[in-house]
């Protein structure tokens, strides 16, 4: 049985080695310095989501983690570079349309590592019903979002170009989650303290449980989102 990685920081020579793969972004380079990438890249990175994986089940217990391979799927991109200048890795619910439901999530990039919580792709559906539970109870999102804002959080996620409307007199606050089409909270840093220290699994640990109430929340939508669908497929077999 293989031991329990220990998680040290991040390598220094990470940040680097991402650039200069960005720099040489083809599979001879790759090939020839796989085993320093491993060493400074994948390994740090699959140790620090062990560390962090015993905090992420208390939060959820359906949630497992998801490390990036290094290899970009380029069938459907302009940009035919093989690997990635950005790994990441994630704590995602179990099952095939994990998309619909919020995940929790780290990247490091070549300048700057980024982590949150929120939907990669969620459906209109969702955004739908979520925006009506934000409606219905305003101060319940007022409260996540100021847990999340003390821990450095900003909502993020793409606008709508019509966006739904909403009731004369609603917060700024909510508005804002009602414009977007998908919706993530991060939190951004460069590779000084803590995040070049061990200490990054305890201030992801913290940060990550300080998103706890939105994720239940974004839970919440989702799960709405699934009833609702259901609901109406069922109602098409009866027609």
């Amino acid at each position: 049985m293989d031991s329990p990685q220990v998680f040290d920081g991040l390598s220094k020579k990470l940040p680097a080695c991402l650039r200069e793969l960005g720099r040489n972004n083809s599979s001879a380079w790759f090939h020839a310095h796989r085993e320093a990438y491993q060493r400074r890249v994948v390994a740090p990175l699959a140790a620090l989501a062990e560390t962090l994986a015993p905090d992420m089940a208390l939060l959820d217990g359906s949630l497992v983690k998801k490390l990036s391979r290094p290899q970009r799927d380029t069938r459907f991109s302009r940009d035919k570079s093989p690997y990635r200048t950005v790994m990441w890795f994630a704590f995602r619910r179990a099952q095939p349309d994990w998309t619909e439901y919020p995940a929790f999530f780290f990247e490091a990039g070549p300048d700057r590592c980024r982590w949150g919580m929120g939907y990669y792709a969620a459906r209109p559906a969702t955004m739908s019903a979520l925006r009506d539970i934000v409606l219905e109870d305003p101060e319940r999102l007022l409260r996540a979002k100021a847990v999340a804002a003390g821990r450095g959080f900003a909502l993020e996620g793409e606008l709508y170009k019509r966006p739904p409307p909403v009731p004369v007199g609603t917060p700024e606050e909510i508005t804002d989650l009602t414009r977007r089409r998908n919706v993530f909270l991060s939190r951004t840093m460069g590779y000084e303290a803590p995040v070049s220290s061990r200490e990054l699994a305890e201030v992801l640990a913290a940060d990550f449980t300080a998103l706890d109430a939105l994720y239940r929340l974004f839970c919440m939508a989702s799960e709405r989102s699934q009833a609702r669908i259901a609901w109406s497929g069922r109602s098409e077999l009866q027609h």
